[in-house]
């Protein structure tokens, strides 16, 4: 039997909704920490549904480093302005503006690098296997793959999460996602360093 006051517990954690919730609490027999990470999977799977909606609000998040010396502004776009105003949501953005400034992206994602850039960097690679003895097929492969781990490290969306190295900075985006019900996109940003 599912208590309410693990029910409110796990809403608590996660602000998922009550059935979402008590749902989760009876999949997992109400242990909680199967309950937490069956939202998480759900609350992910929400955000495929709701990328196709329209983003109309948001807002602008600043973070500025104890020092002074490192700062960041991101773009956080929602659906609504109830979401926008919501205090979890300015968190949620000034997490995402903190990361910024701790990782120091170029891109928002991958499929956002400059082609004359990827070319530069593929052939820069493709001389540093050259002596390698595999058919071509391989080295494509090899190159590739490099390809993508330099970029990745690179782009905002692919870059392992501060606050958890477990999770991408897209899958804190998707969780929102489903955390807040809405389609969520993080938009322009830009680096300062004195």
């Amino acid at each position: 039997m599912i208590s309410a006051d693990q029910i409110k517990e796990l809403r608590e954690k996660t602000s998922a909704g009550i059935s979402d919730v008590k749902k989760a609490l009876e999949e997992s027999g109400g242990d909680m920490n199967k309950a937490y990470a069956w939202l998480e999977r759900k609350l992910g799977s929400v955000a495929v549904k709701k990328a196709g909606r329209e983003i109309k609000a948001g807002l602008v998040e600043a973070y500025v480093h104890s020092n002074g010396r490192i700062g960041s502004l991101v773009e956080v776009g929602c659906e609504t302005d109830f979401v926008a105003r919501n205090p979890q949501f300015k968190e949620f953005a000034h997490d995402i503006a903190m990361h910024i400034a701790a990782m120091s992206p170029l891109y928002l994602f991958i499929e956002t690098v400059p082609q004359n850039v990827w070319e530069t960097e593929q052939s820069r690679i493709a001389e540093e296997i050259q002596g390698l003895d595999k058919p071509s097929h391989i080295l494509k492969e090899i190159i590739d793959g490099k390809l993508k781990v330099y970029f990745g490290a690179l782009s905002l969306l692919s870059q392992p999460f501060i606050k958890d190295q477990d999770k991408t900075v897209g899958d804190i985006v998707n969780e929102a996602i489903g955390k807040f019900g809405e389609n969520i996109k993080v938009g322009k940003f830009t680096r300062f360093e004195i």
